[in-house]
């Protein structure tokens, strides 16, 4: 699976407001840990939802001080179960239009082996 990221994340105000949060070389902290988010999503097919467990073990230093700077900054939003990254399926494929795609993709390469083999 593919994460979508805008070429302008760099320098967003949000990942600014969040590295300011976050201190020494906080932009790049913040850039860090909210692709690692993001990437997880994507391979799990989240919906951008990210359980707190999992950010605790995200390979941070502490990683649930930086998600609470992803709160703060707008990046993230916090739910019941841990976080959910904010806006996410506006820019982010959902992960039941992935499985259909998936799905479709498995009949239509089934249906040409088939066809290859009745040749």
């Amino acid at each position: 699976m593919w994460s979508r990221v805008d070429d302008a994340l760099a320098d967003h105000r949000k990942i600014v407001a969040a590295g300011e949060l976050i201190g020494p070389n906080g932009i790049v902290v913040a850039l860090g840990f909210y692709l690692l988010g993001l990437l997880w999503a994507n391979k799990h097919l989240s919906d951008g939802n990210l359980p707190g467990n999992v950010v605790k073990q995200f390979r941070a230093d502490r990683p649930l001080e930086l998600a609470d700077a992803m709160v703060r900054a707008g990046l993230w939003d916090r739910v019941d179960n841990g976080y959910q990254i904010h806006d996410f399926n506006d820019f982010n494929y959902l992960a039941a239009d992935v499985k259909e795609r998936r799905a479709r993709d498995r009949r239509r390469k089934r249906g040409n082996n088939h066809e290859a083999a009745d040749r």
